[in-house]
């Protein structure tokens, strides 16, 4: 792949082009192009950190991308008439909540998968849930909130994304210190952005949480969400400090389960009679594990002390920890498709999202994580001077050229100075196995209307659009408001 041509600066305009070089890879760029590159030497010595840090994603909040999403959730008729159910005995059941039960479907067109729970409508309290769920959208990617509505004369079904990967109670003791602690950093944001909403879980467990995939990854998010809207409709009662510490206590017991396989050994104690604090928890940790990890750990499950430990305090100890060797490569990748991208116009970046989102969330969680870290001010939005630390943090490890001038030319749809997180994951995704025939088909045939064409009105169904944008592109593109598959695979394809 070639790199970014440099265009010639005026005095008074700023030096935007950012070359690094690798010692074990300098295949990716041409000698004869590396000649050409501007070399920096003062860009080794950053003063950015070399922690790609995951604990920031709590504190950069993306609420500005995603406040045009905030809109109810509506209630539809015929689920079936959609999605098809997977299994028609037992085993269609992935687990079982009380008495509402949690299967899997199918989308009759597209094929992607959903989880969904049904609700008995004969329960008094389940119209008053439903409410709730409608009222208090949940946007976290950690969390998978409860997308759509559905309900027939029986039952309410709910459905949200459907994590392949399983539960975590399959990976207990075998994982590294590092590993657990990527997951427990995950899980960490997850509660701690309920707790920021004054929800409470109140039943964590291993199977809260389940991995994205079943590629060995180490990407999990909070599946069951339906917990958090029951109670008292009318009377909002912040809950206690002893409610968000049940939370912390439970996200410690998942941790020490991941590590160790098994729960703490308890121990009774028969000089307290509160019968809270009769059992004292045994914690063993076997020899080298982390101190991080261990201190963390300890200060979680210690129900006794006076000075329990804060969801703020966890995050700083998971902060502390150096994860830059375990994030580079990932961090890398998407750095380089970044720098070679083609310009992209704005049916190109909410299609690419939107498939992503479909077909790969586990990069998608990587490349927020990306977006998030470099969004110092938490606006949403990217600045040139933003993307240059991130080309900065990986001088030492790779071989990239990129001319950031150029980066934003091709990503800014709307001229705005500034590239939105749809515009970024357009840009710093990999495009060669997304954009598949299969891939495509399936995209096409989930937006289509009736009529088999994808049109303004087929797609603001399933995605949050600027429709005047969205027309006008279509416009420019193809001279017309409607696509059919062929154009449609053949607009997508010219990214490649």
């Amino acid at each position: 792949m070639g790199s970014c041509n440099t265009k010639k600066k005026s005095k008074n305009q700023q030096e935007m082009v950012v070359t690094t070089q690798a010692q074990n890879d300098k295949n990716r760029i041409e000698r004869r192009q590396q000649k050409a590159q501007t070399l920096t030497p003062i860009l080794a010595k950053t003063t950015q950190s070399d922690t790609v840090n995951e604990s920031f994603i709590s504190n950069r909040s993306t609420k500005k991308a995603y406040d045009n999403q905030k809109q109810q959730i509506q209630i539809r008729s015929g689920l079936f008439r959609v999605y098809t159910l997977l299994g028609s005995k037992s085993d269609s059941y992935l687990e079982k909540q009380e008495d509402n039960q949690i299967k899997l479907i199918q989308h009759n067109v597209s094929g992607i998968k959903k989880r969904v729970e049904t609700i008995n409508k004969l329960d008094t309290s389940s119209e008053k849930l439903i409410m709730k769920i409608q009222k208090n959208r949940l946007q976290n990617e950690y969390i998978c909130p409860i997308t759509n509505i559905y309900e027939d004369t029986e039952k309410y079904y709910l459905l949200s994304d459907y994590c392949s990967g399983g539960s975590l109670s399959s990976l207990k003791k075998n994982l590294n210190d590092n590993q657990v602690m990527i997951l427990l950093n995950q899980m960490v944001n997850a509660i701690s952005y309920l707790h920021q909403k004054k929800f409470v879980h109140r039943r964590l467990s291993l199977d809260s949480f389940h991995l994205l995939s079943d590629l060995n990854s180490l990407f999990c998010k909070l599946v069951d969400v339906t917990c958090l809207f029951y109670g008292n409709e009318y009377v909002m009662i912040e809950p206690s400090y002893e409610d968000y510490q049940e939370d912390i206590y439970a996200l410690g017991l998942i941790g020490y389960q991941l590590l160790n396989g098994q729960k703490p050994y308890q121990i009774k104690n028969n000089k307290l009679q509160d019968n809270n604090n009769s059992n004292e928890l045994l914690l063993y940790f076997k020899e080298g594990t982390s101190p991080t990890l261990k201190r963390i750990l300890i200060k979680m499950l210690d129900k006794k002390t006076t000075e329990k430990i804060t969801m703020e305090d966890i995050k700083k100890y998971l902060s502390k920890n150096d994860q830059r060797n375990n994030f580079t490569e990932v961090l890398m990748k998407p750095l380089y498709f970044l720098s070679k991208c083609k310009p992209r116009n704005y049916f190109h970046v909410i299609i690419l999202a939107f498939m992503l989102n479909k077909f790969n969330q586990e990069e998608e969680c990587i490349l927020e994580k990306i977006f998030i870290d470099a969004d110092i001010d938490q606006d949403g939005l990217l600045k040139k001077e933003d993307i240059l630390p991130l080309y900065k943090s990986i001088v030492e490890y790779e071989n990239i050229s990129v001319d950031i001038q150029q980066v934003f030319q091709k990503l800014d749809t709307t001229n705005k100075g500034s590239i939105d997180i749809k515009e970024f994951i357009s840009g710093a995704l990999n495009l060669e196995d997304l954009l598949s025939q299969t891939y495509l088909e399936t995209c096409f045939k989930y937006l289509q209307n009736q009529r088999g064409y994808i049109t303004c009105h087929s797609i603001k169904k399933h995605i949050d659009i600027n429709q005047q944008l969205f027309v006008q592109t279509l416009d420019e593109i193809k001279g017309q408001h409607k696509v059919n598959y062929n154009e449609f695979a053949e607009i997508m394809r010219q990214l490649l």
